[in-house]
């Protein structure tokens, strides 16, 4: 499997998940989304764009500031635009277009947008290409803010993902394999654990064409309120759903305990406190 088929295949699953993961990942992430809001400052009659948009929090937040204007957001999973699609008209957001696109390819002319933006959904795959993309189609004078995770995996879902690969079934089915290839294809290569080191993204922004780089960094804790909670905050990303689902009632007895084992230590009155580092990133050209 190469990048491209990849990315694909993580298309697919979070298209597959889009309503879970909107009511169970999304809340989660708005204090991230506001941060970028925030290195973003649109202003009224700004057109932006907004890659990776998953199921469109960041594109929900934007579209009352830039209002006469439009936000166009972007994403690979069909079904995250038909749920980010139903949530932006229930809320009353009419100034929202979505559309099923590659960031990495983005089919707008250059110097279109005022500003473009990303809540955790630049690629980790072919970033340089969204780079020099972001780059072309912003206007002189526009920015790019994104947020991206630091490379010190969160203690509360590293647990679970190492935990999964130590339970998971032997024999499993075609999509779980195919997740299980396109998992090792984005966890193996270099350039997607570099998307997590600040010091390598300035360096690829500059590269593609960005002048003014400016990173800050945030700590968030995040509480969980049982560890059944915390699982079906990570499931809702697809992979691990699966991988439970595959498991068997005799490996997930052994998940189960060896979950309960490693954090059940840490449940206190009000949940399970997980620490979350969080990147912010403002270039300008």
């Amino acid at each position: 499997m190469n990048a491209n088929e990849a990315i694909l295949v993580w298309a697919d699953e979070y298209s597959r998940m889009a309503a879970v993961y909107e009511a169970r990942v999304v809340p989660r992430f708005e204090p991230v989304a506001r941060l970028v809001l925030e290195a973003a400052a649109p202003r009224s009659g700004e057109m932006f764009l907004d890659i990776g948009t998953g199921t469109g929090l960041l594109a929900r937040l934007l579209a009352p500031a830039v209002l006469p204007q439009n936000v166009v957001a972007l994403d690979l999973a069909d079904e995250a635009i038909s749920v980010g699609s139903y949530r932006a008209g229930d809320a009353g957001i009419r100034n929202i277009r979505f559309e099923m696109m590659d960031s990495r390819n983005i089919v707008y002319r250059s110097r279109l947008f005022d500003g473009v933006v990303s809540n955790l959904g630049v690629p980790n795959l072919g970033y340089d290409r969204t780079f020099a993309e972001v780059h072309r189609v912003l206007k002189p004078g526009g920015r790019f803010a994104f947020s991206e995770w630091d490379a010190r995996e969160p203690e509360g879902w590293g647990t679970v993902f190492d935990l999964l690969g130590a339970h998971g079934t032997r024999s499993p089915s075609k999509g779980l394999a195919q997740v299980r290839e396109a998992r090792a294809v984005t966890r193996g290569d270099e350039e997607a654990r570099a998307l997590r080191e600040p010091d390598r993204v300035t360096a690829a922004l500059e590269a593609s064409g960005f002048a003014q780089v400016e990173v800050s960094t945030k700590s968030f804790e995040t509480l969980f309120r049982s560890l059944d909670d915390l699982l079906g905050f990570v499931a809702a990303w697809g992979w691990p759903d699966r991988e439970l689902a595959e498991m068997g009632p005799e490996g997930r007895r052994a998940f189960d305990a060896a979950l309960e084992g490693r954090l059940g230590g840490r449940l206190g009155p009000g949940g399970i406190a997980d620490d979350w580092t969080i990147h912010v990133y403002t270039a300008r050209p």
